[in-house]
């Protein structure tokens, strides 16, 4: 999962949230500098990836990439469920985004200043651009795949990578939904 699903995973805990949002600058054993909740978020964020790397509906999508995208695949699912997160809001209205996004972004605010500089910076942009927003449609995605692309130097056009979602789109959403199930039901445990 990327950006929204890990916050949307975070629970109500604002130094949970945060670590989680911090968690991939955080390298090795350095989490223990930081207080206990902030901990938990980002043990918390490596839970959700390791669940994620290896949950049987998200490798389904993440190899249907592998042929025009190799070696990018789970990236690509990552912000793909980002989308599908999104649009499984949009049928079932469970979580509320839009709300909870204004929320996400006030905490992240209130924990700027604690914010390694290199997220620092991309928050900026994400706050700027709103991402998290932004990732309900196609468009949006379609300009997040194509800012991981650049940013790796990998293509410019790896926004075509949704072609091959809307193609597959009913497999893709009902794979989703399996997965999202099972990692609510996860993380609550860890929670």
């Amino acid at each position: 999962m990327n950006y929204l699903g890990h916050l949307v995973l975070s629970g109500r805990n604002k130094e949970v949230l945060f670590g989680n949002f911090i968690a991939d600058s955080i390298k090795g054993n350095s989490y223990l500098n930081w207080p206990k909740k902030i901990q938990k978020g980002i043990l918390l964020h490596r839970y959700i990836d390791h669940f994620t790397d290896n949950n049987i509906y998200f490798l389904k999508g993440k190899r249907r990439f592998y042929v025009d995208f190799p070696k990018l695949g789970g990236i690509i699912n990552d912000i793909i469920y980002d989308y599908l997160l999104w649009q499984y809001d949009l049928k079932y209205q469970s979580i509320n985004l839009s709300e909870e996004i204004k929320r996400f972004y006030r905490v992240l605010d209130d924990f700027k200043i604690m914010m390694p500089e290199n997220v620092k910076y991309m928050y900026s942009y994400m706050r700027k651009d709103d991402w998290l927003l932004n990732y309900q449609t196609i468009s949006g995605i379609k300009m997040a795949l194509n800012g991981i692309g650049v940013r790796t130097n990998y293509s410019n056009n790896l926004s075509n990578a949704f072609d091959l979602v809307e193609k597959d789109m009913d497999n893709f959403n009902n794979e989703f939904e399996l997965f999202y199930k099972q990692i609510k039901t996860e993380v609550s445990t860890f929670l």
